[in-house]
């Protein structure tokens, strides 16, 4: 016959339940701590056990997906609240998440009654205390509004991108058209214009170059914002020596001295984009350095993940220009720029460009004149094969 317990090991034992009760009761309230913090989350919230079956949803997920109460869900399979994409299931999903390491993803999502919204979903693991995997918990948010907000920019974008189109390529024959008839006046009938027919014919030809030249901007910065890149190894020295060869004629009249930088390593990046962006900024100089302009220096330097070029004038910089306006905005130019042929695209397409590489363009004025504008490129851009 068993013998029976002791007095001392039947305390030991109530003790041991009463502890095991107050653990339940314990872990009970801090389960409806949980559950009342997840219920006043403003996004939805699931768990499911480790197949995917749910196990519990708030309130905001029923509201989400017009739910009346939580029994209607509950045993669901969370594939089941997700529109059919690529077959993906929910194993799927989960691994698409924890292989971005954290990021969100976006799925289309399965209303009540069969209609479809957008979602951003991430989701995390939920383990014992042997770290076993035993369920997960998803969180939805709705981001149906943004995507018609971004669908709405993009049918904007295409818009105007088909209006600076249809506008470039309207002007572009006539202004050419101008330009060459008046300048065969100019050559055939000069004898017989007077002064000031010869001054009107000269002021027409100025203003159909400049329609001319304002067509070829638009052209470029359409070009900027939108044709892919092609990523690939670059030679600095290459797209410089390009550059200085272009400007070499009015370098060589204003007596402006060039420099550049020694033993620049290879940058990967787009080459057009490259040059128009470093033209660009020489061109800047050029323009508005003014007659005291006697340096352009081309620099470099490594900072961080980062290649950093700048180009530096010693021109008359940015003294009266309103420290408040964005230099790099579209039709921007500067006080100086009076009486000074220009588009005001120029800085806008290097940021346009540098922004597209992922990288950033920025000015630093000199003290007391001259100016350095400063544009970086990511190390780490991927070559396009």
């Amino acid at each position: 016959m068993p013998t029976k317990p002791t007095y001392a090991e039947l305390e030991h034992k109530v003790r041991d339940l009463k502890k095991e009760a107050a653990r339940r009761k314990q872990a009970e309230e801090e389960l409806n701590t949980v559950r009342s913090a997840l219920d006043s989350a403003a996004s939805g919230v699931i768990i499911t056990d480790k197949k995917g079956r749910i196990q519990y949803a708030n309130s905001a997920l029923l509201r989400m997906f017009e739910y009346e109460s939580r029994k209607e869900v509950i045993d669901k399979h969370v594939t089941e609240l997700l529109a059919i994409q690529g077959g993906h299931r929910f194993s799927d999903i989960t691994a698409i998440i924890d292989k971005s390491k954290g990021d969100t993803e976006e799925f289309k999502a399965l209303r009540k009654d069969g209609t479809t919204f957008h979602v951003e979903v991430s989701t995390s693991r939920i383990s014992d205390n042997e770290g076993q995997e035993v369920g997960r918990m998803a969180s939805f948010v709705d981001i149906t509004h943004r995507k018609q907000l971004e669908e709405a920019l993009k049918e904007s974008s295409e818009k105007t991108k088909l209006f600076a189109y249809s506008v470039s390529h309207d002007l572009k024959s006539p202004a050419i058209g101008l330009y060459g008839l008046t300048k065969r006046l100019v050559r055939d009938y000069a004898g017989i214009l007077d002064e000031k027919g010869q001054k009107y014919c000269g002021q027409i030809l100025k203003s159909a170059g400049q329609i001319a030249a304002l067509v070829g901007q638009i052209n470029i910065f359409i070009s900027a914002k939108e044709a892919p890149l092609n990523i690939e190894r670059l030679e600095i020295k290459e797209v410089l020596q390009v550059i200085r060869e272009e400007f070499s004629t009015e370098l060589n009249i204003r007596e402006i001295r060039w420099s550049e930088p020694y033993g620049v390593p290879e940058i990967k990046a787009d080459r057009l984009s490259m040059i128009r962006a470093l033209r660009n900024l020489v061109d800047n100089a050029l323009k508005y350095g003014g007659e005291a302009l006697s340096e352009i220096n081309i620099g470099y330097k490594e900072s961080g993940e980062s290649h950093i070029l700048s180009i530096k004038d010693n021109g008359i910089g940015l003294k009266e220009q309103n420290p408040h306006q964005d230099i790099f905005a579209p039709f921007i130019r500067r006080k100086t720029s009076k009486g000074i042929q220009g588009s005001g695209l120029g800085l806008n397409i290097v940021r346009e460009i540098a922004e597209r590489h992922g990288g950033q363009v920025w000015l630093e004025p000199g003290r007391e004149r001259g100016i350095t504008f400063y544009i970086s490129i990511p190390r780490g851009l991927r070559i396009i094969p």
